[in-house]
């Protein structure tokens, strides 16, 4: 089970049936063919992630002071909700990228894990060359580089490739890597 407190379950409850939050986060993607990564081009988490804004309530605080309260979920998971709802969501306990990449919102690179397979699939492929997890920029400055890239028209590949070391660049290709990555 995925941790979300009961108030961002019944905000998300809420949002993926509000045709404006939906045409919100489609707004944030930029969709490639169906076997590319569809990037993220919204706000960005720590962990690289896309964030998306759900929803906000002004709560009554002592003494009259009324606060702000928002909801934010990965957006890759609004996603998910979406497509499947928000009670498949919560028995997903991690949606990782088949891609390794944080920012992409294409069901076809998304897969149900748990927090051990999600690490052992990272343990194994974090020295991957040219792999995403390899990054110099780590996985917030990578997302960044290739959302704004993505964001401003220009070319993605090249953001990617800003992040790779030089031995990783130099290698030949024994084979293309899949587009998008």
């Amino acid at each position: 089970m995925t941790r979300m407190s009961a108030g961002t379950v019944s905000e998300l409850r809420v949002a993926v049936t509000d045709p404006q939050v939906i045409g919100r986060y489609r707004a944030h993607i930029k969709k490639g063919h169906p076997g590319q990564c569809w990037l993220w081009t919204g706000a960005i988490s720590g962990h690289g992630h896309g964030r998306f804004h759900i929803a906000s309530n002004y709560l009554l605080r002592p003494g009259g002071i009324r606060a702000r309260v928002t909801y934010v979920v990965i957006a890759h998971r609004f996603g998910y909700a979406l497509l499947y709802g928000v009670d498949a969501l919560l028995t997903v306990p991690v949606l990782a990228h088949c891609c390794d990449n944080p920012l992409c919102q294409n069901p076809g690179c998304w897969r149900e894990s748990d927090p051990y397979a999600n690490a052992r699939d990272y343990a194994n492929r974090r020295h991957t060359v040219r792999g995403a997890l390899t990054d110099t920029r780590g996985a917030r400055g990578r997302a960044r580089a290739v959302r704004d890239a993505a964001r401003d028209g220009a070319d993605v590949q090249e953001a990617v490739l800003a992040g790779w070391r030089p031995v990783h660049r130099d290698q030949l290709e024994l084979f293309t890597p899949p587009a998008g990555t």
